[in-house]
């Protein structure tokens, strides 16, 4: 099975559902009788196959279980989907039940981050909002993983509102989508970048996306849990929701955030925010992986080797800023889940 060995798996052989949703790079369809779903590529000679499949031999290369943890905190791309040879699109798992909300209409939809960072209107208010201590831990779920993906030398690049969804059962947790945007640091994108508008790091151009650009970002989503605001940057001040932090967290909160608002290569690093955010029963049990910062031009000492991908098709896309400026890509949120289940 091409979910279990990663290998390349022929359009033709998959029992293509419905389409489940959309956006500017493909659409997400079913695949009859599983848990699966298929991204397909609308322009498929904008994509560099090679790239896809080293996202793929990540997974592969994982202990089991940290390719558990992978799973249950991102729709990872399995393996290519291929059509005559060429890089079509890929296989994921469809985003866990408990992390979607149901509208008053009845219909089913994923409970993504913007639904955590805005205040109530009507239109979601059946969405189940956090307690103060859970709205810290999501924030602090959220550091986690970008953590774990740099830790094995992984840069996330676009994190946004439309690409990270959360949920509280059976504890406050995040999933991250759209991951064949991830990337091994220093290595090549599936697609051009981009940026999603108002989550952009104002110092890196989405061409050049890395652990720092990452790290502002990650200071961007803290601030926006934990503020209950979604155009808060950093160097603004921070109207925290009541309750979230103790007294001594606050302080320190605030400043890393105002921290976050310098150079590159100056910015608080994830070790810093995961110190604050934890509470004193979570500082007492160790962490696999967090003793140390992260650098954001080094890889970490304990990253996980990329696989050789296998060859593939023709010659990769254009990259760069003017390929990056080319890009249109729609930031409309692709829905991961059928509507009612």
């Amino acid at each position: 099975m091409s979910i279990e060995d990663g290998t390349d798996i022929e359009l033709s052989h998959l029992q293509i559902g419905e389409v489940v949703g959309s956006g500017g790079q493909g659409e997400v369809l079913e695949i009859a009788g599983t848990d699966l779903l298929c991204k397909r590529y609308r322009n498929p000679s904008r994509t560099n196959g090679e790239a896809l499949a080293t996202l793929a031999a990540f997974r592969q290369r994982l202990t089991p279980w940290d390719r558990s943890f992978l799973d249950s905190v991102a729709a990872w791309p399995l393996c290519r989907v291929t059509r005559e040879g060429r890089s079509v699109g890929f296989l994921m798992r469809r985003a866990p039940a408990p992390l979607s909300w149901r509208t008053p209409q009845g219909t089913t939809r994923l409970l993504e981050l913007q639904y955590l960072i805005r205040p109530s209107k009507a239109g979601f208010r059946t969405v189940p909002q956090p307690t103060p201590m859970e709205r810290r831990s999501l924030a602090l779920a959220c550091v986690r993983v970008v953590d774990w993906f740099h830790r094995r030398g992984v840069v996330l690049g676009d994190i946004s509102h439309a690409n990270v969804l959360w949920g509280l059962d059976p504890e406050p947790r995040v999933h991250f989508l759209d991951c064949d945007g991830f990337r091994p640091l220093g290595g090549v994108a599936v697609q051009s970048a981009t940026d999603t508008p108002d989550w952009s790091d104002p110092l890196t151009p989405a061409s050049r996306h890395d652990f720092d650009s990452d790290a502002y970002k990650t200071a961007l989503t803290i601030g926006r849990i934990l503020t209950r605001t979604p155009y808060v940057t950093p160097g603004q001040r921070l109207d925290l929701v009541p309750g979230c932090l103790d007294e001594h967290q606050e302080a320190v909160i605030r400043k890393l955030f105002t921290e976050a608002a310098g150079d590159r290569r100056t910015r608080p690093v994830l070790s810093e925010w995961l110190h604050v955010l934890r509470d004193r029963d979570s500082d007492a049990r160790p962490m696999s992986g967090q003793a140390q910062p992260v650098d954001a031009a080094q890889p970490p000492t304990d990253m996980v080797e990329f696989a050789e991908p296998p060859p593939t098709e023709t010659a990769p896309p254009a990259t760069g800023v003017r390929a990056a400026a080319k890009d249109t890509r729609d930031r409309k949120p692709i829905n991961l889940r059928v509507s009612g289940r």
